[in-house]
C-alpha cells in the first residue's frame, strides 16, 4: 500500500511538474438569457438561466506539444422538454486532448473536437445565440474519443480525417467505430467545405452524415448557406430514416460597437412523414460593451407545419462573456 502511495505522489509530481514547464494559458466564456415564450407549449414561462459555461486549460510545452482540458456546464433544462427545477449546474469534462503539430501536419489524440459543425459555428459566428443547425438537431458529436489528422494543401485548403469511438464524451461500450472526414477550401473571403461521418452499428443500423457549406468571412460581416442530410438505414420497421436541414444565415457590422444578426432554419425530421418540417428564424442586435462583454436582445421563432403544434415566440436578452 505504501508503494502504491508513492507511486501515485510520484505521478502527481511529475503531472505537476509538466504543466509548470508549459505554457498555461486558464480562460473560458458564458452565456446566458433572461427570456419570455410569448407563445407555445411554455406560455408565459420566462426565467434567467445560463446555457453554456467553460473553463479551459490550454498548454503549451513546444512548438509541437500542446494540450487541452476543458470543462462545461450548463443548465440541465436547456433543451429539454421536462423541466426539472431542482437540479444544479454539473461540471462535465468536455475535451482532455493532446496535440501535435510538424510542418502541414496536425494530430489531435484523446477527447478533442471534431470536424462535424466546428467550422459552421465559427462561420456563424453566434453560438451564444443558437447551435448551427446540424449540432441543433442533434445529428452528430461536438467531441469524440479517438485521433484526428488534419493536413494543410497549401494556404488556402485542408483535409481532416477522425476515427473516433462514436459516443461523444461518454464513455465507450461496443465495438463499433465513427469515420470522419472534410475537405476544407477557403479562397481569400471564401469559406466552404464538404463533410461526411459514417458509424458502422449493430443490425446493419449504420448511420451516415453528409453535409456542405459556402460563405463569406470578411471585415464587415459574414454570411453563409449550409446543408446536411443524415441517413439511418433500417431505422423505422426496417426502412431508412432520413432527415436534412438548411440553415441560412449573416451578419452584418453597423459600427465598431454594433451588429446585426439574422438566421433561417429549415429542418426535416423524416423524408417520408407529411406535415413535420420546422422553421426556425433568429434576428438580434450584438451590443459590444467592452471587448469580452457583450449584450445581444435577440427574438427566436419556431414555426411547424402540422397546424396542430402552436408557434413558438421568444424574446430573449443574451449575456456573453469571455475571461
Amino acid at each position: 500500500m505504501t508503494k502504491k502511495i508513492l507511486l501515485l505522489l510520484a505521478g502527481l509530481l511529475l503531472s505537476a511538474a509538466a504543466i509548470q514547464a508549459a505554457e498555461n494559458k486558464l480562460g473560458g466564456y458564458m452565456f446566458g438569457d433572461y427570456y419570455y415564450n410569448l407563445s407555445g407549449p411554455r406560455e408565459k414561462e420566462n426565467g434567467f438561466w445560463w446555457r453554456r459555461l467553460y473553463l479551459t486549460d490550454d498548454l503549451k510545452w513546444n512548438d509541437k506539444f500542446s494540450g487541452r482540458f476543458r470543462l462545461e456546464a450548463n443548465d440541465v433544462n436547456v433543451g429539454q422538454t421536462t423541466r426539472q427545477p431542482k437540479d444544479k449546474l454539473i461540471p462535465y469534462v468536455k475535451e482532455s486532448s493532446l496535440t501535435y503539430k510538424s510542418g502541414a501536419w496536425t494530430v489531435n489524440a484523446g477527447l478533442t473536437g471534431t470536424p462535424t459543425w466546428a467550422l459552421p459555428e465559427k462561420v456563424w459566428g453566434y453560438r451564444s445565440i443558437e447551435k448551427t443547425v446540424i449540432d441543433l438537431n442533434k445529428a452528430g458529436n461536438p467531441v469524440d474519443m479517438g485521433v484526428q489528422v488534419v493536413r494543410k494543401l497549401g494556404a488556402k485548403a485542408d483535409v481532416a480525417v477522425m476515427l473516433g469511438n462514436g459516443n461523444a464524451f461518454r464513455s465507450e461500450t461496443d465495438d463499433q467505430k465513427k469515420v470522419y472526414v472534410q475537405g476544407h477550401y477557403a479562397p481569400g473571403k471564401l469559406e466552404s467545405r464538404v463533410y461526411l461521418d459514417w458509424q458502422k452499428q449493430p443490425k446493419g443500423a449504420d448511420e451516415l452524415t453528409l453535409a456542405a457549406l459556402v460563405g463569406v468571412v470578411k471585415e464587415g460581416g459574414q454570411g453563409a448557406v449550409e446543408f446536411y442530410q443524415r441517413t439511418v438505414k433500417k431505422a423505422a420497421a426496417g426502412e431508412d430514416l432520413k432527415s436534412f436541414g438548411v440553415s441560412l444565415y449573416g451578419s452584418k457590422k453597423l459600427s465598431d460597437n454594433k451588429k446585426v444578426f439574422a438566421r433561417a432554419d429549415l429542418y426535416e425530421p423524416n423524408g417520408d412523414a407529411e406535415d413535420d418540417q420546422e422553421t426556425l428564424l433568429i434576428g438580434g442586435v450584438d451590443l459590444k460593451l467592452a471587448d469580452q462583454v457583450h449584450v445581444m436582445p435577440n427574438l427566436r421563432a419556431v414555426l411547424y407545419q402540422d397546424s396542430s403544434k402552436d408557434a413558438e415566440l421568444t424574446p430573449r436578452l443574451t449575456g456573453f462573456f469571455e475571461f
